[in-house]
């Protein structure tokens, strides 16, 4: 290792930045000269609008934020700070000019260099910049709400606009640490008290309808003693969509004349009402979008199965009710990192919420969904359809991850998605064949899962 090197390395371990790397990674890191730049007083460093995705770190001296042509510092940036972070992980176009007040040397990676740098280096860099992201955004929020509170004394809307601005450069000590990838699944497996518990009622239908010669009558007797399911399944059943004859007025009757399956379906509907029904704000849901998108889900899944395979079809109902659970669980990680959703949509829209996911958390919530049924001891086919129903394709001819694909997939074409901010979802080719069903018999399917959702909104939701 050269001299300058060897002072770059030096300079490299009393920065703030690089507390959590190792010294190997620092001499990893330094190991190649052209990472490094010298900038005189009064040179650019990032032109604003310009394409360029380079993320910089300063090392020594100070820069100036500008913003246009403008000679008004928004922020001055010194030795530990990073920028142009934004545009090395969204393309962004540069958003403010920075230029040297006095000579600065920087780490300067561009977005091949960094892809080629170690994962668990790389994993450092995306923890380090999450962290400046957080506080950026707790900064706006400091100031919005200065700002908020004068605006009702003097009306300062227009100066509001301003600050919202400017404060986005503003740097403040960190508040907290966002984890990712691995590290956040821990967290969450950790903390097992945030995990939700299956509603009890579900669970007692799922143990029952797994004995076999189970009745009606059974299931019936589990929610006698719950007047609100009683109530939901006598209006289901006296509802336009299954158009039976005569008043259905009993518990009794409305279980002869649904079935064992379907009235054990109706059960774990509603019970799942409380779990799946209350909004997300991090996802933009409101109450009840999640509950309904998910009893189509169910409804579309199990006639799939009843068409393809009675292997699947016991499991298909539970399958396509659980394949979003995870978003219950990830919604506040989600919510705390709204800023970085936002900005993700922004640059890439169209995109899927799980690929959000993937690229701000490094999982996406069908992997979290799946961790749960196991938490829930449900059969292992569920959790692993529910793992692989954004791409059923890695699942192989698992059949029951292609059908809850193609119920997610097409109960959202027939105005039953819940995107939120971000765009619909993918339709992996492979289940299609998998399945051999075709397009128009899946549509059909899924107007009829739309209308049996319409006939049970405002019966079965229960917060």
């Amino acid at each position: 290792m050269g001299s300058s090197q060897i002072e770059i390395l030096s300079i490299l371990s009393r920065l703030h930045f690089f507390s959590s790397f190792t010294t190997e990674e620092k001499q990893r890191i330094v190991s190649d000269d052209a990472h490094f730049r010298v900038y005189r007083p009064g040179e650019m460093l990032i032109r604003q609008g310009s394409g360029d995705q380079s993320l910089f770190i300063i090392l020594t001296g100070t820069v100036n934020v500008k913003e246009g042509h403008g000679d008004t510092v928004l922020a001055v940036l010194r030795a530990g700070d990073i920028l142009g972070e934004m545009a090395l992980l969204t393309k962004m176009r540069r958003t403010a000019n920075v230029i040297a007040r006095e000579p600065v040397i920087a780490l300067k990676l561009d977005k091949p260099r960094f892809d080629q740098l170690a994962p668990e280096i790389r994993e450092k860099f995306k923890d380090k910049i999450i962290e400046k992201l957080v506080r950026r955004l707790d900064a706006a929020n400091k100031e919005l709400t200065r700002l908020s509170a004068a605006a009702k004394d003097s009306a300062l809307d227009a100066a509001h606009a301003a600050a919202t601005d400017k404060v986005r450069y503003f740097n403040e000590p960190a508040q907290t640490e966002l984890l990712s990838g691995r590290e956040l699944i821990r967290k969450i497996i950790a903390n097992t008290a945030s995990l939700p518990a299956m509603p009890e009622v579900m669970i007692k239908v799922q143990h029952l309808i797994k004995l076999p010669g189970t009745t009606p009558g059974q299931l019936a007797k589990i929610i006698e003693t719950d007047p609100a399911i009683v109530a939901g399944i006598l209006k289901v059943a006296n509802s336009a969509y299954y158009g039976f004859r005569g008043k259905v007025t009993s518990i009794q009757h409305a279980s002869a004349l649904f079935g064992t399956r379907r009235l054990a379906e109706l059960i774990t509907a509603m019970s799942a009402g409380g779990m799946l029904g209350k909004a997300m704000d991090g996802y933009g849901l409101e109450a009840g979008d999640m509950w309904r998108h998910s009893i189509a889900v169910a409804v579309m899944a199990s006639e799939m199965a009843a068409s393809v395979s009675e292997d699947t079809l016991e499991s298909a109902y539970m399958a396509g009710l659980l394949h979003d659970v995870g978003k219950i669980i990830l919604n506040p990680y989600v919510q705390q990192r709204s800023l970085l959703f936002d900005q993700f949509f922004i640059s890439n829209p169209g995109k899927s919420i799980q690929e959000a996911e993937r690229h701000i958390l490094g999982f996406d919530h069908a992997i979290i969904a799946g961790i749960l049924c196991d938490n829930w001891n449900l059969p292992k086919s569920i959790s692993f359809a529910i793992r692989h129903h954004h791409q059923p394709s890695r699942a192989d001819d698992h059949q029951l991850s292609h059908i809850v694909h193609l119920a997610d997939y097409y109960t959202g074409k027939a105005g039953m998605a819940v995107t939120g901010k971000a765009g619909g979802q993918m339709l992996d080719s492979s289940s299609h064949t998998v399945l051999a069903m075709e397009p128009d018999v899946l549509r059909s399917m899924a107007e009829k899962a739309r209308q049996y959702v319409k006939s049970l909104t405002g019966r079965l939701l229960r917060a």
